[in-house]
């Protein structure tokens, strides 16, 4: 069974960046299967340390889009705050995981359940306004 499974009510309208919440989304279902089946640290740290580079890499484009449809510099700012945040809680659960503290597994697995659904269904989906007319935008190509 999945730990988060992907909903249509979680799209933003701009395909670039759903595929991308859908990519950060199986890599936390990646983490919560090797919880479950007790797989060794180093299989854990591998993934979390995968989630935190895709997730820098997602959270630039995102950027890069929002000033793109011209979103306002208070929401551009604060909206980058809080990837900031976020990558910074990632890496502190990480450190966390490694000095073995127990409850440390079902925090991580709280906290990205918090952060993909609260975060997309809060934040990331206020770029509905521009889905119109960036709904097709890739950064790489454009």
């Amino acid at each position: 069974m999945q730990f988060i499974v992907w909903s249509d009510f979680f799209s933003t309208g701009i395909n670039y960046i759903d595929g991308q919440h859908k990519k950060l989304i199986d890599i936390a279902n990646d983490f919560h299967a090797s919880v479950k089946n007790n797989a060794n640290k180093s299989t854990m740290f591998s993934i979390l340390n995968h989630l935190v580079s895709y997730a820098e890499e997602h959270f630039a484009d995102e950027e890069l889009i929002m000033r793109k449809a011209g979103v306002s510099a208070e929401h551009f700012e604060y909206h980058k705050d809080l990837h900031e945040k976020l990558t910074l809680s990632v890496f502190e659960l990480n450190s966390e995981l490694e000095r073995g503290e127990p409850k440390t597994l079902h925090e991580i697995e709280v906290f990205l359940n918090d952060w993909l659904i609260k975060h997309i269904l809060e934040e990331d989906r206020k770029m509905l306004p521009y889905s119109a007319k960036l709904k097709n935008y890739n950064p790489m190509m454009n």
